[in-house]
């Protein structure tokens, strides 16, 4: 899949990544700034997994290695972290305000952006409080989904049975079923 990072922005994030880690009095090592760039070269969300199975074939790092670089990453607000289904964390590039419409039957995760949504955390105040992001994920049924579980209704109600081979209706679905 294609980068929808542009190379200037590429470049910034190297030099904030670069900075916030000399500023930590840390070792900016080539394996850092790698995981930097397959992150950014992943889909929009994306797991520990997927990123060390990405970067393992060219560099020889341990998961946690990717890991505590990914911590790393969220910490200078470069990535944040999502929980979008249940307990498994996802990331994605901090980018802008958003939500994510998350289908409960396939998993699929789309991203929204409105405008509406960012007026109203604009608008939002917290005494002692300074917020940095805000996650809004909003569970439901994908219109592909809808689709397949309509058609497999409608089928049910015209009597179809899956698997079988043949159709039963009226009488001969009775006759079927009947006990001996």
């Amino acid at each position: 899949m294609k980068s929808i990072v542009t190379a200037e922005l590429r470049e910034h994030l190297h030099r904030r990544f670069a900075d916030f880690i000399r500023s930590r009095k840390m070792r900016l090592t080539p394996e850092r700034m790698a995981i930097l760039d397959k992150a950014l070269d992943l889909h929009v969300h994306f797991e520990i997994d997927e990123l060390y199975k990405a970067i393992e074939s060219e560099y020889r790092v341990c998961r946690s290695t990717v890991y505590n670089t990914v911590e790393l990453l969220c910490e200078c607000n470069i990535f944040h972290k999502h929980f979008l289904h249940e307990n498994q964390a996802a990331y994605e590039l901090y980018d802008d305000r958003h939500f994510h419409l998350i289908c409960l039957n396939c998993g699929s995760v789309k991203e929204v952006r409105d405008e509406n949504y960012s007026a109203l955390f604009d608008k939002l105040k917290f005494p002692r409080f300074k917020a940095s992001f805000v996650s809004t994920n909003v569970y439901g049924v994908c219109a592909r989904c809808a689709r397949k579980m309509r058609k497999t209704n409608n089928e049910e109600e015209r009597g179809e049975i899956k698997g079988s081979g043949e159709q039963l209706t009226g009488r001969d679905s009775e006759k079927k079923h009947q006990i001996p």
